[in-house]
């Protein structure tokens, strides 16, 4: 997808895409009217985190080859080849799918570390009701 196609359907404004990026509007102006993505610094890598997946490096470079994505086995390369032939980032798919399980494994860790707390709220409300209930609307 194009970045201008993206924009337009997300509704994201020009400054605040640039804003999640660290560029200035002007920028992302010149990008979604088809100016290049410098391949350096990691702004495509950014790019596609940015859009989850839908704008990626072949958009703006189609004659790019084919590459196995840092972070990925070489196992993962026909996915990574097929993904791409699809127009899916797979970069930015495995790092969201990393975020989700720290995410994940965070709040199961926190519940874990907590649930002796939790268990004695949960007790005391039973026996003494909420706190302020009888002020409650609802």
């Amino acid at each position: 997808m194009k970045l201008a196609a993206y924009l337009e359907q997300t509704g994201t404004t020009l400054q605040a895409f640039g804003e999640r990026l660290g560029v200035s509007h002007t920028t992302v102006l010149r990008w979604a009217t088809g100016q290049a993505v410098p391949r350096g610094r990691g702004r495509m890598e950014a790019l596609a985190r940015a859009t989850q997946g839908a704008v990626t490096a072949a958009d703006f470079f189609p004659d790019a080859e084919v590459s196995v994505p840092s972070g990925l086995a070489e196992s993962q390369a026909p996915f990574a080849a097929e993904a791409k032939s699809l127009g899916l980032d797979a970069a930015a798919i495995a790092a969201k799918a990393v975020q989700d399980a720290i995410r994940a494994e965070r709040a199961r860790r926190w519940l874990a570390e907590n649930a002796e707390a939790i268990e004695a709220w949960n007790r005391w409300t039973e026996s003494n009701e909420l706190p302020l209930a009888e002020y409650r609307m609802f």
